[in-house]
């Protein structure tokens, strides 16, 4: 492959990867309460974290649920769907915030993994570099001026992406491929920043420490993509309803990406490497101080509605056979 076809192909993949977390915002996902696995522990042990009931509501057992996903794990008994995010709308995909054994997805905080002194010590470091960044590009306008193009518009739970794709082929923390801003205006604010890195056979060696879980948003295909290399369709769009938008669908293997909440005043209470923030509401395509859109669960509460009538209805079929082999054994 030649270098001009090769950094053609780095070009596509990167603009891609940065656009999935805008398209997939727009996604209707289900908000499921399972426990996970769970863990043992008792109600006098549990704790809050910035308002949010660190046990598990769902079992009633007092134990933090915790669930294995792709996107780490998450500790499914700390949400009480009082967050800006999760009252801007449902998670914005499984790649983002991992899916349960029943195809769910779950938003929250992720499980914190314990860091050896070496491993905190070059942490600090790097996260000091990161905030340096933070502090050199505090506007959109100081973004694109250095070379950083919008590749998404605001979405709440992950803020406007902008992207330098020059920055996309290696790991450096004090080069981050994306920042993240409360808005797409001149003036809107930075609060975080995003590595978007293109690197095949699995994720690059990232920040110090096992906390940084990197993600992807390859299923099903991958997103829907026009000539243009803008985002028609999210992963859960058919082959054939992504062509009647004039789009294909485009697998993204080899493209990771972590978040790192690391500007001051929007410190993720969820994880510094959390898939989304809870402190960042808003509605998509406006900014982070905008109001919820009323209609952002609009498809989701209805099929949240219909699965619980036909669990409802499954569990009183149960109780009712129980009572028929009971009234037989009389």
């Amino acid at each position: 492959m030649t270098d001009r076809k090769l950094r053609r192909r780095l070009f596509v993949l990167s603009v891609v990867a940065v656009l999935v977390v805008s398209a997939l915002a727009v996604a209707p996902a289900l908000a499921h309460g399972s426990s996970g696995s769970g863990s043992s522990g008792s109600k006098k042990n549990c704790h809050k974290m910035q308002g949010m009931v660190m046990c598990d509501t769902t079992t009633g057992s007092g134990s933090p649920g915790l669930m294995k996903t792709a996107a780490g794990t998450i500790i499914t008994g700390a949400l009480t769907g009082d967050s800006p995010c999760e009252q801007s709308g449902p998670p914005a995909s499984s790649g983002q915030v991992g899916k349960d054994a029943e195809g769910h997805n779950h938003r929250g905080p992720l499980l914190q993994q314990p860091v050896t002194q070496a491993e905190r010590e070059a942490l600090i470091m790097q996260q000091t570099q990161a905030r340096a960044v933070a502090q050199q590009f505090p506007t959109v306008a100081t973004a694109e001026a250095a070379g950083y193009r919008k590749s998404t518009t605001y979405v709440p739970c992950i803020g406007a992406h902008y992207t330098n794709i020059g920055r996309t082929l290696k790991f450096d923390p004090a080069a981050p491929s994306e920042l993240l801003y409360d808005g797409t205006a001149p003036d809107s604010k930075i609060i975080g920043l995003s590595y978007l890195v293109v690197h095949a056979g699995g994720p690059p060696d990232g920040f110090a420490g096992p906390n940084d879980v990197w993600h992807q948003h390859n299923l099903n295909g991958g997103l829907c993509l026009n000539g243009q290399g803008v985002v028609v369709g999210a992963e859960s769009t058919s082959p054939v309803d992504c062509a009647k938008r004039g789009g294909r669908k485009v697998a993204l293997d080899d493209i990771w990406m972590v978040h790192d909440w690391v500007v001051p005043g929007w410190e993720c209470s969820w994880g510094v490497f959390a898939g989304e923030c809870p402190e960042l509401g808003g509605r998509i395509g406006g900014t982070v101080f905008d109001p919820p859109d009323p209609n952002a669960f609009k498809q989701t509460s209805g099929s949240t509605k219909a699965k619980a009538k036909a669990k409802a209805k499954a569990k009183q079929a149960v109780k009712q056979k129980g009572r028929a082999q009971q009234g037989q054994s009389d």
